[in-house]
């Protein structure tokens, strides 16, 4: 008799579970499009919503795309102008967490959340990706056994104005000192500013510089990028140095009255699901997935550090990083 019931239960609850799933699809066909806020760039935004419409024909993708920094400011001022325009966002865990304090996200517990760790989450939002900061260098120019191995080797008077980094790299700034601990990491950060940093603003050119020759080596990359760049013919080699700093988790949510949030619901639950992760692994994204991990087999099993930051903590590294380095 209890067999009976449990089987019984469970027949009624796969019925009614289907029937959910089919008019959620049924509204999402309805909805027929949905508009994505992202600051992926192209080639990746592309691979991956033309898999996500592959797999749902019926819903057409527009994205918008930009740095996280830009997407937050667009958003912050659609929303005072009243103008809700968007019906998902994925942006960096910081630009994520203000846009949540301004009231800009919708509460959504995807299915999928559980498959992430707990610390990558919260009612608003889930964590799809890191992204892993290594030091960068010219293979043609410099050595690999000449090459810095760690964040230290950077103060090395040989590389006094020989370095290049992007002018609002605060994330990184910040971690340093929250896994060295204040004093010891201002006393590092006190040094790096001797060593004359070339700054340049966005990570994809100081790639690029880096891959010409402007300068040999920088001080941090974005790791899937060097790899990109690597797989093109670019002379770009990366270390990984400890600790290995992983960014503030870009995270995916709810916009605020969004106009197609079926569409939206089933877009988050596809890029959690262990297939929409995997098309972010396949462009060298590190997945937050549990399970999953990085693409390139050299970060296999190495620990990443994380620094959480609130947005005045935030906004007090943008100042404190500008007054040491002198960047305007």
């Amino acid at each position: 008799m209890r067999l009976l019931f449990l089987l019984l239960t469970f027949l009624v609850f796969s019925l009614t579970f289907g029937f959910a799933v089919a008019q959620d699809l049924d509204k999402a066909k309805q909805e027929g499009r949905l508009i994505f806020y992202t600051s992926w760039g192209p080639t990746d935004a592309d691979y991956v919503l033309r898999a996500f419409e592959r797999k749902y024909p019926f819903i057409k993708v527009d994205s918008v795309r930009s740095s996280s920094e830009k997407t937050l400011n667009r958003l912050l001022t659609e929303q005072r102008a009243g103008q809700f325009l968007g019906d998902v966002v994925a942006v960096s865990g910081i630009q994520s967490g203000i846009l949540k304090d301004r009231g800009g996200l919708e509460r959504y517990r995807s299915k999928e959340a559980a498959n992430f760790p707990a610390d990558w989450q919260d009612e608003y939002g889930v964590g799809l990706h890191q992204t892993i900061y290594v030091i960068g260098y010219n293979s043609r120019l410099v050595a690999h056994d000449a090459a810095p191995k760690d964040f230290d080797d950077l103060l090395q008077p040989r590389w006094k104005g020989q370095l290049g980094w992007d002018m609002e790299e605060y994330y990184l700034f910040g971690a340093l000192l929250k896994a060295r601990g204040r004093e010891r990491g201002m006393d590092f950060w006190r040094r790096m500013a001797e060593q004359k940093i070339n700054f340049r603003k966005g990570y994809t050119l100081i790639s690029e510089l880096v891959s010409a020759g402007e300068f040999p080596v920088a001080v941090s990359l974005y790791q899937h990028r060097v790899d990109e760049y690597r797989e093109k013919g670019a002379p770009l080699q990366w270390v990984a140095p400890n600790p290995l700093v992983g960014g503030d988790p870009n995270r995916i949510s709810l916009l605020k009255n969004a106009a197609h949030p079926q569409a939206a619901k089933i877009f988050v639950d596809y890029m959690l699901s262990l297939e929409g992760q995997k098309l972010l692994q396949d462009k060298g994204r590190s997945p937050g997935r549990i399970g999953l991990g990085p693409k390139n087999p050299r970060l296999k099993g190495v620990k990443t550090f994380t620094f959480h930051a609130t947005r005045d903590e935030y906004e007090e590294l943008g100042k404190s990083f500008n007054n040491l380095f002198q960047v305007q």
